[in-house]
């Protein structure tokens, strides 16, 4: 049987090198450490996805009820309770160091590459920081072939930077691309996607999935 227990780890993070690869900081090194980790109780058995059973059920579409705003940090969008109970389970019921997210929201691949066992936190921030990062020339480029995205682009922008009281990021961001369809539902299958979004003569990644967004 699966076990969703802590898994231990003592290899250090790897370097960042490519935009498109998270690698999770030393704050996710020896969270077993940490008495909040669980809320200072063991975590409950979690009901089992149907559709994919080894993935950690308040990842997996069909059965989590966890819904935050990608716009804002994971820490501290998800209640208190939930995200310390949750964090530091694996994302699946056995070890993996290699996970890729796409999604039918946004055109662009999110890498995560960890030295041990990825877990949910770094799941869910691994979401946040590849959609904070800034849209290049080369993307801007293609927003602006449709002028309804670049008006939802745009409008996304001034809604942001409204939230922030002028005081944020004033730079066109991926997630401003998502316009208000940034509501985590959770992660799903979607092998013809998933075919789609890999470029030919690329090597894929066997844990890919499909990040659900809703507004």
């Amino acid at each position: 049987m699966a076990h969703w227990g802590p898994p231990p780890w003592s290899a250090p993070p790897y370097p960042q090198a490519h935009p498109h690869v998270y690698v999770p900081g030393p704050q996710y090194a020896n969270w077993w450490t940490h008495p909040e980790a669980y809320g200072g109780r063991p975590p409950p058995t979690p009901v089992r996805s149907k559709k994919y059973p080894n993935l950690n059920p308040i990842l997996a579409a069909d059965t989590t009820l966890l819904r935050f705003d990608i716009k804002k940090k994971p820490r501290t969008e998800i209640l208190a309770s939930t995200y310390y109970s949750n964090r530091s389970l694996p994302a699946r019921a056995t070890p993996v160091t290699h996970m890729r997210l796409i999604s039918k929201s946004f055109p662009w691949t999110i890498d995560i590459v960890f030295p041990d066992n990825i877990t949910c936190e770094v799941v869910w921030d691994a979401l946040y920081s590849g959609l904070q990062e800034p849209i290049v020339d080369s993307e801007w480029g293609f927003i602006i072939r449709d002028n309804k995205m670049r008006e939802k682009v745009e409008n996304a922008v001034k809604k942001r930077l409204t939230a922030d009281g002028g005081k944020g990021d004033k730079h066109y961001k991926r997630i401003d691309f998502l316009g208000d369809e940034t509501i985590f539902r959770g992660l799903e299958k979607d092998d013809e996607h998933e075919k789609a979004m890999v470029l030919p003569l690329s090597q894929g990644v066997t844990e890919t999935w499909v990040v659900k967004l809703s507004s």
